[in-house]
């Protein structure tokens, strides 16, 4: 009789012990909460900057080289962002909004396409990597989401 109740109390402990080395892994993936412009905006500033607010703390470099402002209608993905406009990036103290300040003034009258390239990762936590469904803030397309927005005459 002893012997089951050593084994069921090892089994117990274990499982407890499992259980709470399991809670601190967040398995959710993140989302895009907000794209500034929104999709469909038209009349925006030339000036303005490009905003993507994420629902967790995100790796920078893994955001950054997956985002691209392109000058166009574009309706799918591009397979490189070589003709994205160059500008800088700046993030909030949580890690969760991206800024991106173009290099240069946007043209007049000119429709632009943010594409957010899926394969965005979390944060240390490791969780799960942002993925294509996001219909929400733009067109999911093969590979990510566009939002497009035109600027002012």
């Amino acid at each position: 009789m002893q012997i089951k109740e050593t084994i069921s109390l090892i089994l117990i402990l274990f499982l407890g012990l499992w259980t709470l080395g399991c809670e601190n892994e967040d398995t959710v993936s993140p989302e895009i909460l907000s794209i500034s412009p929104t999709n469909g905006s038209i009349s925006v500033a030339k000036t303005t900057e490009i905003k993507v607010e994420f629902s967790e703390s995100m790796d920078k470099m893994s955001c950054e080289s997956r985002f691209a402002l392109i000058m166009g209608d574009l309706d799918d993905m591009p397979n490189d962002f070589n003709d994205g406009m160059h500008g800088t990036f700046d993030w909030d103290s949580n890690g969760s909004i991206m800024t991106f300040h173009p290099d240069s003034t946007l043209m007049d009258s000119v429709m632009y396409s943010i594409c957010l390239k899926e394969g965005m990762e979390m944060h240390e936590h490791g969780g799960g990597m942002m993925m294509s469904d996001m219909s929400s803030h733009g067109s999911s397309v093969t590979g990510g989401v566009i939002s497009k927005f035109e600027t002012e005459k």
